[in-house]
């Protein structure tokens, strides 16, 4: 079986470690892969997925008169050997894995991880099977589209647990509050509060696009520029979450959700809100669940945290346990493997109702 795999440039920065241990997976239940990577700019090469496969590099279309050609060339660039099945990941990657999806006449399976992508999956009849990266994600998916498979398939997770020793210095990590930068101040009030009591914490925040300048001015107003490690990419983050002692994911939904599962395998302790699409977040049990724009009631949830160690503890215990039995390589795998294969049993194209 040969698979073609087309990423987008955000979705190969924000979930790099995911998608490699997804190709990983597949190619050691001997499926063949070629990659399509977005080029993040031009001239720059990308970094495989795989030592073992070169991708092929391309821009994702924008503009809907270039589609068919840029397609054409694509598949030029693919090469001669069939292809059975595609697979996309990112909202951009979307649109060139349908042309090519079309070209080839071959099933198309798409890449699922957040509610606000339940509603374009509901206007687009042409996925043979969706892959939904939490259970209520799936769930979503199953009430809103009739069309395709669907199927829950976590990202495997292979990390062994890094001790936290009580009373040590904790580190907390804040990610990125997502693009309503006026709504989300309120973490950067909660974490100055608390970090004003405890000045031992090592901070990192991150930051990204249109509401990280707006963020930024509201740290240099706490004066907490000069003891905070600003981050702007994710991939950036991904060692930092496996041994941080604090997650906070105010909006645990958006590109950074991929994260959680990491941190929570690692042991760390989660504070996330409300809102997000994660089953793995469980108030009081797994993590401390809270309603987004409440600063007070942020303060007080990490100041619990950083004073009470054992309180921690337990949190990052419950959710580390529950983690790593959701995101085993096995049994992670075996959902993608599945999905992948069963999408490539005889059908008409293209699917619209199943």
């Amino acid at each position: 079986m040969h698979l073609l795999i087309i990423i987008d440039a955000p979705r190969l920065d924000e979930d790099r470690r995911a998608l490699q241990a997804i190709a990983m997976g597949l190619r050691d239940a001997s499926i063949e892969q070629t990659h399509i990577l977005a080029t993040q700019e031009e001239d720059t090469p990308v970094e495989p997925l795989l030592d073992t496969v070169d991708p092929v590099q391309t821009a994702m279309p924008a503009r809907w008169w270039r589609r068919s050609t840029h397609a054409a060339a694509v598949a030029e660039q693919v090469g001669t050997q069939p292809i059975d099945a595609i697979f996309w990941s990112g909202d951009a990657a979307a649109v060139l894995a349908r042309d090519l999806a079309a070209t080839f006449e071959v099933p198309l399976i798409g890449d699922t991880w957040r509610a606000e992508q339940v509603q374009n999956a509901s206007r687009t009849p042409w996925i043979d099977t969706w892959i939904a990266r939490t259970d209520r994600i799936g769930e979503l998916l199953r009430r809103a589209v009739n069309h395709g498979r669907i199927v829950t398939a976590r990202p495997p997770v292979d990390l062994k647990v890094t001790p936290r020793i009580p009373g040590t210095r904790p580190t907390m990590i804040v990610l990125d509050p997502g693009q309503a930068a006026r709504d989300s101040e309120y973490i950067v009030d909660a974490v100055a509060h608390v970090t004003a009591q405890r000045p031992d914490v090592e901070l990192f925040f991150e930051l990204r696009g249109g509401s990280g300048h707006r963020l930024w001015k509201k740290l240099r107003q706490h004066r907490l520029l000069d003891r905070t490690t600003v981050l702007d990419h994710v991939g950036w983050l991904t060692p930092l979450v496996a041994r941080a002692s604090i997650v906070v994911a105010p909006d645990p939904s958006g590109p950074a959700r991929s994260l959680l599962p990491l941190s929570m395998c690692g042991g760390a302790a989660v504070v996330a809100a409300s809102d997000a699409c994660e089953e793995l977040l469980i108030h009081d049990d797994t993590s401390l669940v809270l309603t987004p724009g409440d600063a007070r009631a942020w303060a007080s949830a990490l100041g619990s945290l950083l004073t009470d160690p054992a309180l921690r503890q337990r949190l990052a215990t419950s959710g580390s346990g529950r983690a790593r039995i959701a995101c085993r390589p096995d049994t992670a795998m075996a959902a993608w493997i599945t999905a992948v294969t069963a999408s490539v049993e005889p059908a008409s194209y293209p699917i619209v109702s199943t």
